[in-house]
C-alpha cells in the first residue's frame, strides 16, 4: 500500500483523542490518509528503488501559502515517484517504460514538497524543473529537499532548479524562455481546485515540447470528488490537448476502468492516472471533436470567470 511507504516523524500526544485521530487509517481500513506530515516537520519517502528520501515540509504562515496545501505528501506524488523510479530499475524485467525520464526534459508543476521531481532526477532525467507557486516559503523548503536528496554533481548534470511559477501565467521571463520545451510534464494532486484547472491546462499546453512523444503525466485522488476531476478532463480539450489513456488505481495497485460517473464509496483510496498528449488542429478535427471542443471552451470560460 502507498501509504506504507513514508514514515513521519513522531508528534507528541498531548490529548487522548489525539491517539484515534492518528490511527484513523487502522481503525477505518477503508477510509485511509490521502495526505501525510504535519508542517514545519520531516517526513522520509520509503523508495523502495532510491531508498530513503527524507523530506522537509513547508510550515506556512500566511493564508496564501496555506492553501497551496504544498505542506503534505499526497498519495499522487508516492505513485508518480513509484512510476517513475520502477521505470527505471534494470532489475525489473516487466518494468513500464512509458513512465520512464531518461534523458528527458521534464517539468513538474505543483512540486510540493518535490517527491516527484527528486525522484525523476535519481532516475536519470536529463532536466529537472520544480515548480510550484511563486511563494518564498514554499520554494525555499523544496530547495533543502533538492540539496539534501540530489548529489551536487547530479544537480549539475541534469540542470536540477527550482522556479516558481503561477499556472497559466505565461509571459515572464520563464515561461517565454521554455515554451514548448518540455518532454515530460508532471503533475501530481493538481486538480483539487476546480478555479484553477483554466491556468492548469494553460501551462501543460505552453511548455509541452512539440516533439512526437512528449508526454503529461497527471495523477489525481478522488477525495476531491469525481465531478472536479471530469471538469479538468473537459476542459483540456480546449487546451488543446487529448488523453492518450486514463484509468483509475487504489493505494493497493489494483486498476480500473476510468469512468465519468461512479459511487465513491471508498474514494480516499482511488486516484485517477492519465497520460496527455498535445491534441489535433482546428482543421483536424471531426465534426463531434469540435463540438466537445467547443464544450471545453464553455468550460474554461466558467472556471476563468470564478477565479
Amino acid at each position: 500500500m502507498l501509504t506504507f511507504l513514508v514514515r513521519t516523524a513522531q508528534v507528541p500526544v498531548e490529548q487522548p483523542e489525539d491517539v484515534y485521530s492518528n490511527a484513523v487509517g487502522l481503525l477505518f481500513p477503508d477510509n485511509i490518509r490521502t495526505f501525510h506530515g504535519d508542517p514545519g516537520r520531516d517526513i522520509t519517502y520509503l523508495s523502495r528503488r532510491f531508498g530513503d528520501i527524507k523530506l522537509t515540509l513547508a510550515d506556512p504562515l500566511q493564508q496564501e501559502d496555506r492553501t497551496l496545501f504544498a505542506h503534505f505528501v499526497w498519495n499522487s506524488g508516492i505513485q508518480m515517484a513509484e512510476f517513475i523510479s520502477q521505470a527505471s530499475d534494470p532489475a525489473r524485467e516487466n518494468r513500464d517504460r512509458k513512465w520512464n525520464v531518461g534523458n528527458e526534459s521534464v517539468l513538474e508543476l505543483g512540486a510540493g514538497t518535490g517527491i516527484v521531481g527528486i525522484t525523476s532526477a535519481l532516475a536519470g532525467g536529463g532536466e529537472i524543473v520544480l515548480s510550484d507557486y511563486p511563494s518564498q516559503k514554499v520554494l525555499a523548503n523544496l530547495r533543502v529537499n533538492v540539496e539534501r536528496n540530489i548529489p551536487q554533481d547530479l544537480r549539475t548534470e541534469a540542470k536540477v532548479a527550482v522556479q516558481g511559477h503561477e499556472w497559466g501565467v505565461l509571459t515572464d521571463e520563464f515561461s517565454t524562455a521554455n515554451a514548448r520545451h518540455f518532454t515530460r510534464i508532471l503533475c501530481a494532486d493538481c486538480l483539487w481546485m476546480d478555479t484553477n484547472h483554466f491556468g492548469l491546462a494553460q501551462s501543460i499546453e505552453h511548455f509541452l515540447s512539440d516533439k512526437e512523444g512528449a508526454r503529461a503525466w497527471v495523477i489525481a485522488g478522488f477525495h476531491t470528488g469525481r465531478a472536479k476531476l471530469v471538469s479538468f478532463f473537459d476542459i483540456i480539450v480546449q487546451a488543446r490537448l487529448e488523453v492518450e489513456r486514463i484509468w483509475e488505481r487504489d493505494a493497493d495497485g489494483n486498476d480500473r476502468d476510468w469512468e465519468r460517473d461512479r459511487e465513491d464509496k471508498e474514494r480516499n483510496r482511488w486516484m485517477v492516472v492519465a497520460i496527455l498528449k498535445r491534441g489535433k488542429k482546428v482543421e483536424e478535427l471531426s465534426g463531434k471533436e469540435k463540438q466537445q471542443r467547443f464544450y471545453a471552451s464553455m468550460l474554461m470560460q466558467k472556471s476563468n470567470r470564478h477565479a
